[in-house]
């Protein structure tokens, strides 16, 4: 709908995207229903009815039904190629793997769901304006420029935090056979999560200095956001697997590190502040799906950000030295 609204797809080709989605999703809901009633009768070991050994049944035709829609699509916003043949075939290559993400993320808890309802909000509250008021910065928003930071400290601090989270992984997966602090694997485990979440809060920080120019001004209460998150999710896991206010802890880091993510596409929104309140609202709570995960495995993910900042520093510096032309 919002591509036929913004003049991208022909009113025959949305149709039929429309009427295809209906089959599409019905097959899906009938293949997870099949499935999981073949795991029922699998735990009762009495063989399987027809309905529970028609997975493939369900799901192959939907696929096929759910590429068709997609593939019309695609082919129309491949508009610009040449060849019709090449059309046709990158369409339905595009396609066929689109149609297998789109029906697992049905499948999905419904938080997904909302988040993606919050994004095409935002995509249809855009288009909904005109292209003017979009460019228009309200007067009292005064621009600060925004120091780049510099990139050997960078490096060297992105060096100390990778060395800082791999000796918390290491911890958390070995520490059990040689650390005396830990008195199982479990035990161990913890530790590690929780104390490579505290490391993880500098790595925000810093990571936070280096995107400024990119998030914009909403930058400070993303990152205070985040290293809220990972603080709780530190204390959470200290506490031990077991204890009452654990899975309190992370419930509420991951909102907390939802509203982090969600911070920066604020900006995106066009309308009044209760518009904007209200939308950002939205995705951050939907957003917390996507932040419990990042929460419980954020130990182990600290790693990788650090190696990206070092990596970053690594590369400006490079991008930055003269070059001697001939």
């Amino acid at each position: 709908m919002l591509l036929r609204l913004a003049g991208r797809l022909p009113a025959g080709s949305a149709l039929f995207v429309a009427v295809a989605a209906l089959p599409a999703w019905a097959l899906t809901v009938a293949a997870a229903a099949s499935w999981a009633v073949r795991f029922d009768e699998a735990d009762l070991n009495q063989g399987y009815s027809w309905f529970g050994s028609s997975v493939l049944l369900f799901m192959i035709p939907g696929w096929i039904v759910g590429t068709a829609g997609l593939a019309v699509a695609l082919y129309s916003l491949l508009a610009s190629m040449r060849s019709l043949p090449i059309r046709v075939l990158q369409a339905v290559l595009l396609a066929a793997p689109m149609a297998l993400i789109l029906g697992a993320l049905t499948l999905m808890p419904p938080m997904v769901g909302t988040l993606g309802a919050v994004v095409l909000l935002v995509v249809a509250l855009r288009q909904g304006m005109p292209a003017a008021s979009r460019e228009v910065v309200p007067s009292r928003v005064i621009s600060r420029r925004v120091v780049a930071p510099n990139r050997r400290v960078v490096g060297r601090a992105a060096l100390i935090l990778l060395l800082v989270g791999l000796a918390c992984v290491v911890f958390a997966v070995t520490g059990s056979t040689w650390a005396p602090l830990a008195t199982d694997s479990t035990n161990a485990m913890n530790l590690g999560l929780g104390y490579g979440a505290l490391a993880s809060i500098p790595l925000l920080v810093l990571a936070g200095k280096v995107l400024a120019p990119r998030l914009g001004p909403t930058t400070p209460w993303t990152v205070l956001l985040g290293c809220a998150a990972m603080g709780v999710q530190g204390v959470a896991q200290l506490l031990g697997a077991g204890h009452p206010l654990q899975w309190n802890g992370i419930l509420i880091a991951a909102t907390l590190m939802g509203f982090s993510i969600a911070l920066p596409w604020g900006r995106l929104v066009t309308g009044g502040r209760f518009t904007r309140i209200a939308v950002v609202a939205l995705m951050g709570l939907a957003a917390s799906v996507v932040g419990l995960p990042l929460v419980m495995m954020s130990a182990f993910l600290a790693p990788l950000g650090s190696a990206a900042l070092l990596a970053w520093a690594f590369w400006a510096g490079h991008a930055q030295q003269p070059r001697l032309t001939s």
